[in-house]
């Protein structure tokens, strides 16, 4: 009897381990759900900026409001630019330059996990000379 009761008790710890080892890898797996999900945000909200040329003139960061929340956009920045290739620099204001531009997405944080993403994307986008000004220091 003392024996059949030391394996019960042997068998219910087992059993709490189990539970509890389980327990803990679902809050991490929904843990790394959520951060996916904030990545995806901030994805979503460059594409959205890049696909205005307002982004790239803007002298302000905004707020876009994507499916799964809202995204603070900084200011883009010009990392530099050169011309583009095949063209001659007879009229120096009209010569299409590929500027290099950073755009920096950060997302609100998620209410239930408090999971944040901040998303850093390079872009060259063709443009007339004098748009990419002088990075800051």
């Amino acid at each position: 009897m003392i024996v059949a009761l030391v394996m019960l008790v042997l068998l219910t710890m087992l059993a709490v381990s189990a539970i509890n080892l389980s327990t803990t890898n679902l809050k991490i797996v929904g843990n790394m759900q959520a951060q996916k999900y904030m990545d995806a945000a901030a994805q979503e909200a460059i594409e959205k900026a890049m696909s205005s040329s307002g982004t790239f003139t803007s002298p302000a960061q905004t707020t876009v409001t994507t499916t799964m929340g809202n995204v603070t956009v900084s200011q883009a920045v010009c990392l530099g630019g050169q011309v583009a290739k095949g063209y001659s620099a007879v009229v120096t204001n009209i010569i299409p330059q590929d500027n290099t531009w950073e755009i920096i997405a950060t997302t609100d944080p998620d209410p239930l996990t408090g999971a944040t993403s901040t998303i850093h994307q390079g872009v060259q986008m063709r443009m007339l000379a004098g748009n990419c000004p002088a990075p800051p220091p």
